[in-house]
Order: C-alpha cells, then sequence, then structure tokens
C-alpha cells in the first residue's frame, strides 16, 4: 500500500488539498488505518489534519463552547471545565475505549464517521449542538442532527471538513449525564448509550433532551420521553414509568429487528442510569 500524504498546517491548505480527486481525511486514524488495511478504502492520496491547530482545542466564550474537530477525547478528559460543567461529555470520553483510544480518536472523526454506536454523537445531539464546516466557499454551519444523515453517511460535500462543534454554554439551570452498555464497559464499542440534559426551575423539570444511540440508523432524540419528562419534578420523578415511554418508542422503531426483544429492555437500564445521574447532581 503505497498512499502519499499530505500535512498542512493550516485550515486553507488543508482546504486546498480537499478539491483535489482521490483525497481523504485521516484524523486520528483509529477507524481509518483498519478500513485501509482491509482495502474498504482506497484513496489516492491522505490529508493528515495533525498539525492544523485552528482545529484543535476547547474554546469557551460567555455564551457558547466551541470544540475543534481534532480535539481528542484524551483532552476533553484532562479538561477539567468539561469535567465539571460538561459530566456527559466526560463521562463519554472517559469511557471512549482503552487509552491508545482516547489519544488518537478525535471529535471530528467520531462524528463524521455516522457509526450508530458512535458515543459522542448522541451527547452533541442532547447538548443542541452544530457542526462548522469549512470548504472553499467559505464557513457554513448546521444541526449535527442534520449532519448525520445515517450510518457511514454524513453531510460534509467534497472539499470540505468538519472544523469544530459547537453548543451553548450550560447554564447553571441545566444538568447533564451519559450512560452506556457494551460488552466490555469501557473498552466496548456501545451497544445503547443515552444522554440526557435537563433543565430545572424550582425543582421542576422545564425543558429535556434525551438521546440514544445505536437504536437505529443513527442516534436520535428521544421526543416522546422528552415532553413526559417535561413538567415533572425531578425529585419526585417516576424513573420506571419515563423508561417504559422511552422502551415503547424503541420498540416501535425497532420492531421488524431480531434486536428488539433485547434493547427495548436494555434501553431501559441505560437511562435509568443516565436520569439517576441528573437526579444525583440536582440534589448536590
Amino acid at each position: 500500500m503505497n498512499i502519499k500524504v499530505y500535512t498542512p498546517d493550516v485550515l486553507d491548505e488543508a482546504v486546498n488539498f480537499l478539491q483535489q480527486d482521490g483525497g481523504h481525511i485521516i484524523a486520528g486514524g483509529t477507524d481509518l488505518i483498519i478500513e485501509l488495511r482491509k482495502e474498504k478504502l482506497k484513496p489516492e492520496f491522505l490529508v493528515d489534519l495533525t498539525f492544523v491547530n485552528e482545529l484543535r482545542g476547547i474554546l469557551v466564550s460567555d455564551e457558547t463552547i466551541e470544540i475543534g474537530a481534532m480535539t481528542t477525547f484524551e483532552d476533553l478528559i484532562n479538561s477539567e471545565y468539561i469535567k465539571a460543567e460538561l459530566p456527559s461529555l466526560w463521562e463519554c470520553a472517559i469511557n471512549m475505549g482503552a487509552c491508545q483510544i482516547q489519544n488518537r480518536a478525535t471529535i471530528g472523526g467520531n462524528i463524521c464517521n455516522a457509526a450508530a454506536a458512535a458515543d459522542s454523537i448522541p451527547v452533541f445531539m442532547a447538548l443542541e449542538a452544530e457542526c462548522i464546516i469549512a470548504g472553499a466557499d467559505g464557513i457554513r454551519k448546521m444541526s449535527i442532527d442534520s449532519f448525520i444523515l445515517g450510518t457511514g453517511k454524513n453531510s460534509l460535500q467534497k472539499g470540505e471538513l468538519l472544523k469544530a462543534v459547537a453548543f451553548k454554554r450550560p447554564q447553571k439551570s441545566e444538568i447533564n449525564s451519559f450512560a452506556k452498555l457494551g460488552k466490555r464497559n469501557a473498552l466496548a464499542i456501545s451497544t445503547i448509550a443515552c444522554a440526557v440534559r435537563v433543565k430545572v426551575d424550582n425543582r421542576i423539570i422545564t425543558e429535556a433532551f434525551v438521546s440514544t444511540g445505536s437504536l437505529g440508523s443513527k442516534a436520535g432524540r428521544e421526543l416522546g420521553v422528552e415532553v413526559y419528562l417535561m413538567g415533572k419534578s425531578i425529585t419526585d420523578l417516576n424513573i420506571d414509568e419515563a423508561a417504559e415511554v422511552l422502551s415503547a418508542e424503541v420498540e416501535e422503531r425497532l420492531k421488524s429487528r431480531a434486536s428488539i426483544a433485547y434493547k427495548k429492555h436494555a434501553v431501559k437500564g441505560v437511562f435509568k442510569e443516565a436520569i439517576e445521574k441528573c437526579i444525583k447532581r440536582a440534589n448536590q
């Protein structure tokens, strides 16, 4: 296998390389290298984004948080701000494979691969994040829900790359959490993942955002259980009833799949773990 590799050090240079036919981006490479070895992908050249500093880092402003696409999961784990203010994202990162994967895998790669089991996507969906996309015509933005088209499919057009993901800075009234079910805990690809974000006013849930992964062709918001949660007391919340609402949603969506008998029950436990974390944080 003999593939030419370009190593730009500025964003514009990377975008220019991508205007050529036959190229493919390499970020952390944790998935791409496997695809190349199996010869499932045969690009003429690779554009290595490792040295494009504009694509890496966590930028916190008064109102928003922007995370560069080349930010690794280890960067998130080592961020005291993320751990304190965005436990859902920190919990996602700390449970993202072995430490070797955390060191190499990037936020942008995890999102752009658009795997149904990608752990970060439900978290960013619950945060109502938007994707910032760079191309020859400049910058464009779209919601992460619109960006993910299905398993392995995203909305990047020829010559574009994901620059960053951005979302509103959590308010003091917000609580967020993440839980996953895998075959071997942190080393496993998720069989089910769930991210929860709620806004609470005087112990009442005024807004709810629940996203799941591995329960369809793409991660997505669970609108039925979100509606159920709104207006409920976070202190007296009937967790079992909420979990049944979510289970019914999943059963309807996956009713033709062989995995439904398992997943309609398993999702209840994952959701309960996530919502119980929110309740615990509300009581701190």
